[in-house]
Formats: structure tokens, sequence, C-alpha cells
């Protein structure tokens, strides 16, 4: 099923990624449920108060990673939800199975050491809109890929909004070679994954797709 959310730019969403490990190394799958596109019935503090091992036992997982609370940077999502568009009530808190997701070694990644600025494929089929005129923020790599902020985290730093990220830059500590840019579009740049998307997160845990 496919669906297209509109007038998402600065909504508030969170997901949950539930993990199960892989039998014979360090990685693990992951089955990644949303908010995004749902009516926003949660609050940050809400979505903090979560327990992931309980989660991950409900889901019948090996463990669960809380992702957000966030706020959305599109403008226009268009995704492929699972299990035919399924709500999922997790704790309380509306969500649509939307991607999976592999991570080579679960340990690393669940540790606050976690690696910025790596990229990370997510299966999920999705098309995010910035519109003409939209002021966007982007990462480029030393091999010169560029991606866009699709959302900021309050993970991290939780008092983080849109107003702060044309100077988010000033902040960042960035791997040789990488730049943090700001720019208004002068047209609609449309974002699309088609099985896999290729996601960065800085520090914060800002969370970037490629897109060229």
């Amino acid at each position: 099923m496919t669906r297209t959310f509109e007038n998402l730019h600065g909504v508030p969403h969170a997901e949950i990624v539930v993990f199960t490990k892989d039998a014979d190394d360090p990685g693990a799958g992951g089955m990644v449920y949303n908010t995004l596109g749902l009516p926003v019935d949660f609050t940050d503090e809400q979505f903090r108060a979560l327990d992931p091992a309980a989660l991950a036992e409900e889901f019948h997982g090996d463990a669960a990673w809380m992702n957000g609370p966030r706020r959305a940077l599109m403008d226009t999502a268009t995704a492929e939800l699972r299990d035919e568009g399924r709500v999922t009530s997790v704790e309380g808190i509306a969500m649509h199975t939307v991607a999976d997701i592999h991570v080579p070694d679960l340990r690393t990644f669940l540790s606050t050491q976690r690696p910025p600025y790596t990229q990370l494929t997510v299966g999920r089929t999705t098309q995010w809109v910035f519109l003409k005129g939209s002021e966007i923020h982007e990462l480029v790599s030393p091999e010169g890929h560029q991606y866009v902020m699709q959302s900021l985290s309050r993970h991290v730093e939780p008092d983080l909004d849109v107003e702060q990220l044309p100077t988010l830059g000033e902040r960042l500590r960035l791997p040789d070679g990488w730049q943090y840019r700001v720019r208004t579009l002068d047209e609609d740049l449309r974002v699309g994954a088609h099985g896999d998307a290729h996601i960065v997160f800085d520090e914060y845990e800002n969370n970037y797709q490629r897109h060229a």
C-alpha cells in the first residue's frame, strides 16, 4: 500500500526499530515502525518514557532502538507501507511498519559510540519532496555524495529545532573532507528510494538521505 502525506515540515514524529540478531555474526536485522503521516497523538516526553527492553520483548526481538523524538523536514512524503498499511499501537503511540534495516554490528549500533557519518542502507520505497523556496540542510561527503536532512532529532539535544539548523554546521565535528551546507531551493527537490535508501547520521542523530 502506497500513501502520500502532505504538510509535514516541522511535524513531530518518531520511530522504533526492533532488531533480531543474526545467527552467526554480530549483525542484526531490524523492522522499522514510524509515526510519520499519522495524527500526532504523543508528546516528546511520552516517547522518551518508552522502555526499549520491554518493547523488544513485546515485539519478539532481541533489542529495540528508540529513534527520536524527531521533527520532519520534507514537505511531502510518499511511502510504501508494510502490512497493508496496518497501524500498530506502540504503548499507545500509533505507528506504521515502513522499512527494514540491517546493521553489521548490533552492539556498536546501540552504543553511545555509534559512528556518525557512516552510510547505512535502509530497505524502503519512499519519495520525499522539498518544495521550491524551502531551505534545506545537506551533508556533502569527500566523494561528492549529497545527503539532505530528512528529519532532525531531539534525542541527543532535546531542544533542537528547525530555527537552529542554519548554524548547526558550526557545532558539527565533521570528518575530514565532509561539508555541511544550507541552501534555498530554486526548484522542487525529490529524493526517492526504490528498495534501498542510503542514510547517514550526524553526532546529534539528525538523519540525512543521499540524493546525488
